[in-house]
């Protein structure tokens, strides 16, 4: 796409014959940013074996929780933790 619209902008300052030299050099950028697009691709897919650079992953759980409480009632919060089903761990 980007080939396209280089290609159309460079065509609209052709002051012979804009309309036949714009679409002409649109359609030779398309080919040209289609075919090195298509290397690039090929070159990176390469690079990496076909391996993909991310794992897809269903959720994401914490291991642990940090909780920050005023000193006047921490007494008060690690007893409230402790009540957790999860024993305040």
């Amino acid at each position: 796409m980007l080939g396209l619209l280089f290609g159309w902008l460079f065509g609209l300052f052709n002051w012979i014959d804009p309309v036949v030299a714009s679409f002409s050099l649109a359609f030779y950028g398309l080919v040209f940013g289609a075919v090195v697009g298509a290397l690039l691709g090929l070159l990176t897919h390469a690079m990496t074996g076909g391996r993909r650079d991310f794992a897809s992953v269903s959720g994401m759980q914490a291991s642990r929780y940090d909780v920050l409480v005023d000193e006047e009632v921490a007494a008060q919060a690690v007893q409230i933790l402790a009540q957790h089903p999860t024993g305040g761990s």
